[in-house]
């Protein structure tokens, strides 16, 4: 959970580090709120990755939502999961993709999603 409730505080420090404003403090909103933002940004970058890429995305995808629900419970496994299918769903717009994909490569990487 220590490490999942920092990836998403840091996903939420990210964002409101954009907007210039102090960090909202930890809460159960904050982090829901957090794991909707991984979500579309998961699904959105999963939508950019070169085909050959997917199916190991996809495998490291369900690991990361089966440890979810080990230390999140369920309803914060389907949170993430409704958030990546709808991330997944939307025509992206290509010219973002490099970006989208380095984004999520670096938060996979330092916070470890991926093992």
């Amino acid at each position: 959970m220590k490490i999942l409730g920092m990836a998403l505080s840091s996903l939420l420090v990210a964002s409101v580090a954009v907007a210039q404003t102090p960090a909202p403090p930890l809460t159960e909103q904050n982090l829901e709120r957090g794991l909707v933002n991984l979500g579309l940004m998961a699904g959105h970058a999963f939508q950019c990755m070169p085909e050959a890429e997917r199916p190991a995305a996809q495998a490291a995808l369900l690991a990361f939502n089966s440890i979810l629900i080990a230390q999140m419970g369920s309803n914060a496994a389907f949170r993430w999961a409704t958030s990546f299918g709808a991330g997944s769903s939307h025509e992206v717009d290509r010219a973002f993709c490099e970006r989208s994909l380095a984004d999520w490569r670096r938060h996979v990487q330092e916070h470890r999603l991926d093992r």
